[in-house]
């Protein structure tokens, strides 16, 4: 890694509730926004890669009543 990657990459992870670090976050947010909500089968991989339905479809233990 050269030396500034390495400066910047220290600068954002020792403030991470700066500028920068926010909006980073932001871009990243939108940007996985953007391709879980592309389609009705990426929206549906995303709930069950994180758990929150199963892959047969419905509400996993966590979420069911």
């Amino acid at each position: 890694m050269a030396p500034r990657q390495k400066k910047l990459i220290e600068s954002m992870l020792s403030d991470l509730s700066g500028p920068r670090a926010v909006e980073g976050f932001r871009k990243a947010a939108d940007a996985f926004t953007s391709d879980a909500t592309r389609s009705e089968a990426s929206a549906r991989k995303v709930l069950i890669d994180e758990g929150i339905y199963t892959k047969s479809g419905k509400l996993s233990k966590n979420y069911s009543s």
